[in-house]
């Protein structure tokens, strides 16, 4: 332990010194305050991060004299995209030029067996409602599929402020 002590005291004192990766790593367990061991390791994973380091070959690593911190090579600091920064949120991304709002002729309007509506518009698309509300359509008539919260969508229009909830069956 006093040759861990000393060899810290050491590498503290001067401005830089370039050590092995164990030798880093033994200097950082040796740290008693929390604070200044976590900054040490830190420092060390910064550096290893950008290049793959096999554990039995050592790597130097510079010290400073002021805390335990590493010399960061200028191509290691760009910001790297992370898979992990997306993981659970992917089906979140909403495309920021896609309108809020359309407006569709109706071609056709049939009922399932639940008596749920199902309209096919002009341009092929077919919407189902989700529920039993009564909602007046007619074939002919122009009616608008505005986005809701949470991925939703409502028929509607413009004639009257009546909108069912509906889902893009084709």
């Amino acid at each position: 332990m006093k040759l861990i002590l000393a060899a810290l005291i050491a590498v503290t004192s001067l401005p830089v010194a370039a050590i092995p990766l164990d030798q880093a790593l033994e200097l950082c367990r040796a740290e008693q305050n929390a604070l200044r061991r976590l900054n040490c390791y830190d420092a060390i994973s910064t550096v290893t991060a950008g290049t793959a380091v096999p554990s039995n070959t050592a790597t130097p690593v510079t010290v400073t004299a002021a805390a335990p911190s590493v010399a960061v090579p200028a191509a290691n600091t760009a910001v790297q995209k992370q898979p992990e920064a997306d993981f659970g949120i992917e089906h979140r991304k909403v495309d920021e030029d896609a309108p809020s709002q359309i407006y569709l002729s109706v071609k056709e309007v049939r009922y399932s067996p639940r008596k749920e509506l199902i309209v096919e518009f002009d341009n092929g698309q077919i919407w189902r409602q989700n529920g039993t509300d009564y909602y007046k359509i007619a074939a002919g008539e122009q009616h608008y599929i505005k986005r809701g919260v949470l991925s939703s969508f409502f028929l509607g229009n413009d004639s009257n402020n009546r909108t069912i909830r509906v889902r893009r069956e084709q």
